[in-house]
């Protein structure tokens, strides 16, 4: 009897492998999957997300995106399972709606154990906490504030001014990012915490540059790559003894919430003052500390200290160049209140830092190389505040000087310097993830029916530069943001996307554009700024993406 000519069991079992694994992994994703449709960003897109996750490693991601939308269109596919958006309708305008909740991505911004806005991944707990404090962001409650503006007198024209004004005289030039760095975290912890409380950066640069040193190690990009895009092999591999984030990020996060647990220390002792029949002055009351605090107060969260910190730290290690020991801050009982509270403001404090000091040092590299600019500029603020805005003297170190919020609000070409300033040079320019929602189809761009479970995300650097919107777009060109003007009709604020978009935007938009609008007329109204060293002055391809030479070297020239 002939042998057999049907292939045995175990060539069955593994030609039925082969065709297994071909339709999973090449077949399916290429030609069957609902993302088939969308063109791909990369040859490997439907295939594996290994091509995009070394791009992010890279701190390439932006550029890389760009191109590809400029290729390809409103919608390109990055990986099996993840796609990049370019456009308002059935793009940021649907994902940052309802229904489309937070990927895990998010969770790294956990503080003390405890939630806060940008880490809530669900829209009803992240609503919740973005309901205790809202209004005291808003525009009207700024511009009426009496201490935000006693704020702004004491750090920008009792601190920054004179600094300025020094090396005016002294015709030394100044690498300002640091100053701005500084001027930024001033501003934004005296808003949360109150004067008293929060930090003096501008007057103590040595302070200010260690705490930069923190920030840098805490938030390196190649550290929140692991544990944002990988946390699960990253925490396999820390079981290992192999951790690929460095010891330096845990100390240095360890130090910065040791810091910031000692300023709402510090709010708390004003409140108490408060509390016990005390008025305080203008700029000393913790505003949006209070808030939170009335507000959690309002749901009932325990007030009882009963929750330690676990630290890396060791014991001989201040708090950020605060006074006190780090890890002692941090293992001292804090109730369930205080730590939510802080959570919120510590997050809002490592966003704030490299924003509003990125917009700062752009606005006055652009303001510095554009005479026609500066001039229209310091034209509008003579004409539309009048000579003594802002005026600054040893003897008088601002007093009286400050201009109306709602002034300087109103201010058309100071806005549009800011505006166009935040379009090409967003300080936050990477993607921001969402999930398409469950049992629902969803339109993205130009294609319908993507299922639940997908990965979607848009980015400023890409929506920003789009030419049919934004003409010459990689030109700085403030014009194109004055009433009137006919470059991209209405279209530029709806793809305006600095701050996000949607229910979860950016709940300071409205902080940052008051401290920038007040500390760009300040500086402007007194000086001129020319460059003297720009070297490294293209922006970072990362989620932040500030100066890659770290560093901006001006001269300034009293007017």
């Amino acid at each position: 009897m002939g042998a057999s000519i049907l292939p045995s069991v175990p060539a069955c079992a593994g030609i039925a492998l082969v065709a297994l694994f071909l339709y999973h992994f090449i077949i399916y994703p290429r030609f069957l999957s609902p993302l088939a449709k969308i063109p791909n960003a990369h040859p490997l897109a439907p295939y594996t997300s290994l091509w995009i996750l070394w791009a992010r490693y890279r701190i390439r991601e932006n550029n890389t995106v760009l191109q590809a939308h400029q290729q390809h269109g409103e919608a390109v596919r990055l990986a099996p399972n993840e796609v990049s958006i370019n456009c308002v309708n059935d793009g940021i305008k649907t994902v940052y709606g309802k229904g489309f909740e937070k990927p895990p991505f998010y969770t790294v911004f956990v503080n003390y154990g405890a939630l806060n806005m940008f880490s809530s991944l669900h829209s009803p707990e992240h609503a919740m906490r973005k309901k205790r404090i809202s209004n005291i962001y808003s525009k009207s409650f700024l511009q009426a504030s009496p201490d935000a503006s006693a704020i702004i007198q004491e750090v920008v024209q009792r601190r920054l001014l004179p600094q300025f004004a020094n090396h005016a005289n002294a015709k030394k030039p100044m690498d300002i990012y640091p100053i701005y760095k500084a001027t930024a975290m001033d501003l934004t912890t005296s808003y949360f915490f109150g004067l008293s409380a929060g930090t003096q950066f501008v007057t103590d640069l040595t302070a200010a540059a260690r705490w930069q040193n923190l920030y840098l190690d805490d938030q390196h990009p190649v550290s929140l790559f692991w544990l944002q895009e990988l946390p699960g092999l990253t925490a396999w591999l820390e079981k290992l003894g192999i951790s690929p984030v460095p010891r330096a990020r845990h100390l240095a996060h360890d130090q910065i919430a040791a810091w910031c647990l000692s300023m709402s220390d510090g709010a708390e002792i004003m409140l108490a003052k408060k509390a016990g029949g005390s008025t305080l002055e203008p700029g000393h009351l913790p505003v949006v500390y209070e808030r939170l605090r009335q507000s959690t107060e309002k749901e009932g969260v325990s007030t009882t200290p009963s929750i330690t910190q676990n630290p890396v730290i060791g014991d001989d290690v201040s708090a950020a160049g605060m006074n006190g020991n780090a890890a002692q801050t941090l293992r001292t009982p804090r109730s369930p209140q205080q730590l939510q509270v802080t959570s919120e403001l510590l997050d809002q404090l490592i966003a704030n830092n490299g924003t509003v000091a990125t917009t700062l040092l752009y606005v006055t590299w652009q303001l510095s190389q554009n005479s026609v600019a500066l001039a229209r500029l310091q034209d509008e603020l003579r004409s539309k505040l009048g000579p003594e805005a802002f005026a600054w003297s040893a003897s008088n170190a601002g007093d009286d000087t400050l201009p109306k919020a709602k002034d300087v609000d109103e201010l058309p070409y100071l806005n549009a310097v800011i505006m166009e300033t935040l379009r090409l040079h967003a300080p936050v320019a990477g993607s921001q993830p969402r999930i398409t929602p469950a049992n629902n189809q969803t339109t993205l761009g130009p294609y319908e029916n993507i299922p639940g479970g997908v990965r979607v995300s848009a980015a400023a650097w890409s929506l920003h530069r789009n030419p049919a919107v934004f003409p010459r777009p990689d030109e700085w060109h403030p014009e194109r943001w004055l009433s009137g003007t006919l470059e991209g009709a209405d279209k530029k604020e709806r793809w305006f996307w600095a701050f996000s978009s949607g229910s979860r935007m950016c709940i300071g938009s409205n902080l940052a554009l008051y401290l920038l609008k007040y500390v760009v007329a300040a500086i402007y109204a007194n000086f001129r700024t020319h460059i003297v060293n720009d070297e490294g002055i293209e922006q970072e391809d990362g989620f932040i993406s500030g100066p890659r030479g770290n560093q901006l070297t001006v001269a300034f020239e009293s007017v």
